[in-house]
């Protein structure tokens, strides 16, 4: 993106969330919402960082989570839809497993694999309760050239799901993006369910 057309994309996002959600806020740095039962937060930081919360009002627990660079509009639009259609929905449905007695080695990626690690670590736990012979590891994009041979499956995280086009063109049917929500709130069951659909649609 040129730069300096992204460096609008904040003012741009904060002007687009206060006129289409009629909410009070003045600093340009931080939009609030609420309902009966959440609060959220959208915090702009620094280089184009946008931070989106959401926290239970009874537990005071996080409940959504998602931070990522604003590359272009469209997608920060996206991340920013899928953030409200869950505050004004946060019905999550428990997930089983499905029984999937495949082999299978899963990579997930981000810009910098750290935000992805604690997700796959979790995915692995899941796995182990269900005794699938699954691993999964994570890692930055920018290293994906010299893993992605050792991997069945590619996930990309939210936060780079504006890489998807490329990547597919370069990796093929490897590669999915993981939902928004279902990374946001940690459902990585809903992920490998996901994932064993796709496999076993090859």
């Amino acid at each position: 993106m040129d730069e300096f057309y992204q460096q609008l994309v904040p003012s741009i996002i904060y002007k687009w969330m206060i006129l289409n959600n009629h909410v009070d806020a003045d600093n340009g740095q931080e939009i609030k919402f609420s309902n009966n039962q959440l609060n959220a937060t959208i915090d702009f930081h620094q280089n184009n960082i946008l931070e989106l919360s959401i926290n239970d009002k009874d537990t005071h627990d996080n409940v959504y989570y998602l931070h990522f660079e604003m590359k272009n509009i469209k997608n920060t639009v996206k991340h920013i839809q899928t953030f409200l259609s869950y505050l004004k929905d946060p019905h999550k449905e428990e997930q089983q497993l499905v029984n999937d007695s495949k082999d299978m080695n899963i990579l997930l990626s981000c810009s910098a694999g750290i935000t992805t690690s604690y997700f796959a670590s979790l995915m692995n736990d899941a796995l182990k309760e269900s005794k699938h012979n699954i691993h999964v590891d994570a890692i930055s994009y920018m290293n994906l050239d010299s893993v992605i041979h050792q991997y069945d499956i590619v996930l990309l995280a939210p936060q780079i799901a504006y890489k998807y086009s490329e990547l597919k063109e370069k990796y093929g049917n490897k590669v999915m993006v993981i939902d928004d929500t279902d990374f946001a709130t940690y459902n990585v069951k809903h992920v490998l369910n996901e994932v064993f659909k796709k496999k076993h649609n090859y």
